[in-house]
């Protein structure tokens, strides 16, 4: 009885520091991530465009592939270069932020020991991140699909309103797992290794037909990928619903990360 009374008492105290961090988080978190992304480009000459190289050198490719005629797939609802370039960088922000998160306690130390800063700021620091990377890689969505004429501005706010849930998935993974890497160093690398090979699994570059359509189903990420796609050029309540059941989803494990990842920050860190 005692020890359920500990347990619960350790729980609504860590509750009350947990929204205690609430208040300061957006702000501090916002000055982590400019930082770290001033830090980033600070010595290039070409700053932040740097962040759309990337995403740019994605598109040049498989236009160049289209155009050629070296690679199309028959029976998409859009060309295939734009099928692709969408699904890849979807897919490349979920990841992106979830290795993010994933890595995070590797430099929580110095940061909360030494700034006073409360673990929730961390977590909006890479929130903000995962956002910008976002940023960096809609318009190339949106203008490939604007070259090709299937693009109207209506369906492009849907998109642009939906695309978060690919940021904000990613680091609500990235957080749940994050504290297991304090017991093991090994589940980092096996996160990356096991998660590339998911890319062609979740619908992104090719479409899962036959055999491979099992991959769909209990896959948040390919249903996501999917979804958006159709919110981008066909959009309708059927494929804007699952996405809000997504997003319900990614609060709910956003919560529990969050609890963890607090207990795990002050406790080990």
């Amino acid at each position: 009885m005692q020890l359920s009374s500990a347990a619960f008492s350790k729980a609504k105290q860590t509750l009350a520091d947990m929204f205690g961090g609430v208040s300061s988080a957006p702000r501090q978190g916002w000055n982590l991530a400019a930082r770290d992304i001033r830090i980033e480009y600070v010595h290039t000459k070409m700053g932040l465009f740097w962040a759309f190289i990337e995403p740019l050198a994605i598109a040049g490719v498989f236009i160049a592939l289209r155009s050629s005629g070296s690679l199309e797939v028959s029976g998409l609802n859009m060309p295939f270069s734009l099928f692709a370039v969408s699904g890849i960088l979807i897919w490349q922000t979920f990841f992106d932020g979830m290795m993010m998160s994933l890595t995070s306690l590797q430099r929580a130390s110095g940061l909360i020991g030494n700034y006073a800063m409360p673990p929730e700021s961390l977590m909006m620091a890479m929130v903000f991140r995962s956002l910008f990377l976002l940023c960096m890689r809609v318009p190339i969505v949106l203008g490939l699909a604007a070259a090709q004429g299937l693009l109207e501005w209506q369906n492009a706010l849907l998109f642009i309103a939906m695309s978060p849930i690919c940021a904000l998935g990613g680091v609500a993974v990235g957080l749940f797992f994050a504290p297991f890497t304090l017991v093991s160093g090994d589940l980092k690398l096996a996160v990356g290794v096991i998660a590339r090979p998911m890319l062609y699994l979740s619908g992104a570059v090719f479409p899962l037909t036959g055999g491979l359509a099992i991959f769909k189903h209990g896959n948040p990420v390919a249903l996501t990928i999917e979804e958006l796609r159709f919110c981008l050029l066909s959009p309708s309540l059927s494929h804007i619903l699952p996405l809000f059941y997504v997003a319900l989803g990614i609060m709910a494990l956003f919560c529990v990360s969050w609890f963890a990842y607090h207990r795990t920050m002050r406790a080990y860190v």
